[in-house]
């Protein structure tokens, strides 16, 4: 019964403030086809392991993000997966999984629970559900998670802070979940990577076969 409430809800928000593209304002999608596959190439892409969809130098993306992230606009998750998804398609990536897809598993950053409160989602998962959909891929949510409250990264100038700051901030709740598993790690922004290498040494060290980072934006 409260689904079906929130979705007349929906419906009629919708027709009060109708939905439009983010960027080229074409109604009915916060994110139309045209405009994801305007989006510029990342500035780089395949560092270490870590692939980013696209570059956050670009204004709409960083709009994207933030709605996002700090406003509640959840229904950027699905358009932002589906980024992702084009992005490793058309690089190729996704074949290296193709093969063998039982043993591939997606976790999203987890966010510490303080900071799940304040949000009351976390932007990852969200990103990650869409991602699982798309590739046939299981995700599982509660394996890696975020048991020291660090300060945010983008409050964070220097490196080496950066890397200080994350240090022992990720755990492993299910190590035989991840056992010989291929992860694919998932994140909204990629600065300097520090955030998902410190999450991919947490889940190596944990027994996982492989483990590749991608995000939204670098």
């Amino acid at each position: 019964m409260a689904e079906k409430l929130i979705h007349i809800f929906k419906e009629l928000l919708n027709l009060v403030c109708p939905q439009k593209c983010i960027d080229c304002g074409v109604p009915n999608v916060i994110l139309c086809d045209k405009c994801l596959d305007s989006f510029p190439p990342p500035p780089f892409f395949g560092k270490q392991g870590i692939f980013a969809a696209t570059s956050y130098d670009d204004e709409i993306v960083r709009k994207a993000i933030r709605l996002f992230k700090y406003r509640g606009v959840k229904t950027l998750a699905a358009p932002l997966a589906e980024l992702i998804r084009r992005s490793l398609d058309k690089a190729r990536l996704f074949s290296i999984f193709e093969r063998s897809l039982a043993s591939v598993v997606i976790i999203p950053i987890p966010l510490s629970p303080k900071r799940l409160r304040q949000r009351g989602y976390n932007q990852s998962e969200l990103i990650g559900h869409f991602l699982s959909d798309r590739l046939s891929v299981r995700m599982e949510a509660d394996i890696l998670i975020k048991i020291k409250d660090t300060p945010s990264q983008v409050e964070i100038k220097d490196r080496k802070e950066r890397l200080k700051n994350l240090q022992g901030a990720f755990a492993v709740k299910n190590p035989e979940a991840i056992k010989d598993k291929i992860v694919i790690l998932v994140d909204d922004i990629i600065t300097t990577g520090a955030t998902l290498n410190e999450a991919k040494k947490v889940l190596k060290q944990s027994g996982a076969k492989k483990v590749f980072g991608v995000a939204v934006a670098g």
